[in-house]
């Protein structure tokens, strides 16, 4: 399997309004923070990766829509109202999906809640997809807590074939692995990418990956 355009964005809060409208106009204005954070990661890594063909999407968040979430009980739900209708909608994680299928031809995507260190189940999951997507997108993204930490939007692709720029990745059985999270090993990926050329072994929940260039 091989692995492009690892892409890391950090956007402040009060930054990412102006950064949706800049790239995506009045598209996402009602679809949420956590849809929008995520849209915007997902396409600096196509434009990053080029290519085409069917696209499967595949993407973790430890606490998911947590904006949407809040909204909801702190002015509707509080106050024995119902919840506001894009309000509602920005509470679906999934959401990104839809909105890139508007863009994208997805054939199949899903959303999951893991641990810190469960990333590995996203490629087991990328790899099977790839038997019926030429190409599966894989992410991370977190909502900051607050005005002084910024949202995280982690993105890369994989496919089985090899191109420009790419990245063997496959599973190692290493135990001086270096351990790394489901927050931060796109970005190991990316930083290693930029410089060393031996392979780049990481481990998470029980099992590890190694990245190399390709023969």
């Amino acid at each position: 399997m091989q692995l492009l355009a690892p892409t890391t964005l950090r956007i402040a809060p009060a930054e990412l309004p102006p950064r949706v409208r800049a790239r995506f106009a009045t598209e996402l204005r009602r679809a949420g923070s956590f849809a929008q954070i995520g849209m915007l990661g997902a396409q600096a890594c196509l434009d990053a990766a080029g290519g085409e063909g069917r696209l499967g999407v595949l993407w973790s968040s430890r606490l998911g829509a947590m904006g949407a979430f809040r909204a909801a009980f702190d002015d509707d739900l509080r106050h024995g109202a119902p919840v506001m209708p894009f309000t509602f909608i920005g509470m679906q994680p999934h959401l990104a999906a839809a909105l890139l299928a508007q863009r994208q031809t997805v054939a199949r995507s899903a959303h999951l809640h893991l641990v810190a260190e469960a990333w590995p189940w996203l490629l087991r999951v990328a790899q099977g997809w790839l038997a019926s997507c030429e190409r599966v997108l894989v992410g991370c993204v977190e909502e900051s807590g607050g005005d002084d930490a910024a949202h995280r939007s982690d993105w890369c692709l994989v496919q089985n074939a090899a191109a420009a720029g790419s990245v063997r990745a496959e599973p190692a059985r290493d135990p001086m692995a270096t351990r790394a999270t489901t927050a931060d090993w796109i970005g190991r990926i990316g930083d290693w990418r930029a410089g060393a050329r031996t392979p780049l072994v990481l481990a998470g929940d029980g099992e590890a990956w190694s990245f190399g260039v390709p023969d």
